[in-house]
């Protein structure tokens, strides 16, 4: 009972109902609309978009012959911590509040409440606790839904994009077959869905992308729920600008070069896990401004200068906050979660996956490239907006 009834499905790879994109061939730049759902196409033909480009959160692992999306346990730091507050709700409930309340009633004295401060707090840490004790279901539920999750993690496959032969490959969880498609026919939209509950008007944002099987007549559909528009097109445009231009996700920040906090290291790592907890804490030692330039000058001399004051208090801060959470358990959950892995990937993949000579790199199409000219002149010279240039470049 309890397997079905917090089982998950996986919200990277699902064959949820898409668009038609079969029997009625979409093209970028076009809108369909269909009751409250509006679905603005991306691809095929992956044009320009002009969009920035999403966080490197969303892909596992990268380098200069491929993309993954999906397989990184991000978030998992956060779930911890979720779950550390959890546990700190019953242990207020059981034990803190019947001993604050037992204070007050000790020190207001209520007229005709002569009991002992002991008597108190036994009587009502009873009751409390055995209320406490029909949290432990919500909070193990929770616990639950996280080890399961990772659990299914470690049955899924990621999709990979390879920029050199600009192909996409994905592999079935259950049947295993490998599905690989050319890159400029994937079929990429981001919908939204308009929905109304007793709670009011909701709405719901999803990236989608629609694999053509030829062999079995089918569509692979990737739906990916995102927190918005922009996250959707932001992670588009973080795969399309790796596919067509070769930029890499963990491109350093310009604005954060400049300050000298370039990503090298633990930084560059696709997941999270104990060296997630280093680096918060080293985040919070730089904002005390204790060791950074100017550090030797007195407080009237940083002043004068322009330097931040220095203060111990991000730190102190950092480490409550990692007390409350129960120091590095988020962490180690983290880390259980990724090393407990994920799929070896087929020999055929493996091979597919490996780098070529430059001589070798696939090219673009001249139907793209003529496009992507078109498209990146409206909206960048002429201010269009990417439906309208797509339409000036003829695509619908």
């Amino acid at each position: 009972m309890f397997s079905k009834l917090f089982k998950r499905k996986d919200k990277a790879v699902t064959t949820e109902p898409a668009p038609d994109i079969r029997s009625r061939r979409p093209s970028a730049g076009e809108i369909r609309v269909k009751g409250l759902n509006e679905t603005l196409f991306l691809s095929p033909l992956p044009v320009y978009t002009g969009q920035s480009q999403s966080s490197r959160r969303n892909f596992s692992q990268m380098n200069d012959t491929y993309l993954e999306l999906g397989g990184s346990n991000r978030g998992m730091v956060e779930q911890g911590k979720i779950f550390a507050s959890g546990i700190w709700l019953l242990l207020f409930i059981a034990f803190i509040a019947p001993v604050l309340i037992s204070i007050w009633l000790t020190i207001s004295n209520p007229l005709g409440f002569d009991r002992k401060f002991f008597d108190i707090v036994g009587g009502f840490i009873q009751v409390f606790a055995t209320g406490a004790l029909l949290g432990i279901l919500p909070v193990g539920a929770y616990l639950y839904g996280m080890i399961s999750s990772v659990y299914e993690a470690a049955k899924t496959y990621p999709v990979r994009f390879n920029r050199q032969r600009r192909e996409v490959c994905y592999v079935d969880s259950k049947t295993h077959r490998v599905l690989i498609v050319p890159w400029e026919s994937v079929v990429a939209w981001v919908a939204n869905t308009q929905g109304v509950t007793s709670y009011g008007a909701t709405r719901q944002y999803t990236l989608g992308m629609g694999l053509e099987d030829e062999e079995q007549d089918t569509v692979q559909f990737l739906l990916l729920p995102q927190p918005s528009d922009a996250h959707s097109l932001g992670m588009w445009t973080s795969i399309r600008n790796y596919m067509e231009d070769g930029q890499l996700v963990d491109t350093p920040n310009p604005m954060l070069a400049a300050m000298g906090l370039i990503a090298t290291g633990d930084r560059l790592k696709p997941y999270e896990g104990l060296h997630t907890f280093e680096l918060e804490r080293e985040d919070a030692r730089r904002r005390c401004h204790m060791n950074d330039v100017g550090a030797d000058l007195s407080a009237k001399e940083r002043e004068r200068f322009g330097y931040p004051k220095r203060s111990p208090w991000p730190l102190r801060f950092w480490y409550i906050r990692r007390v409350l959470v129960f120091w590095k358990m988020p962490y180690l959950l983290a880390e259980w979660g990724h090393r407990k892995g994920r799929p070896r990937l087929p020999e055929s993949v493996l091979a597919w996956s490996e780098p070529l000579p430059p001589e070798q790199w696939a090219k673009p199409s001249a139907a793209l490239l003529k496009a992507n000219q078109i498209v990146k002149e409206a909206m960048d010279k002429k201010a269009s907006t990417f439906v309208e240039a797509c339409k000036a470049a003829g695509l619908h």
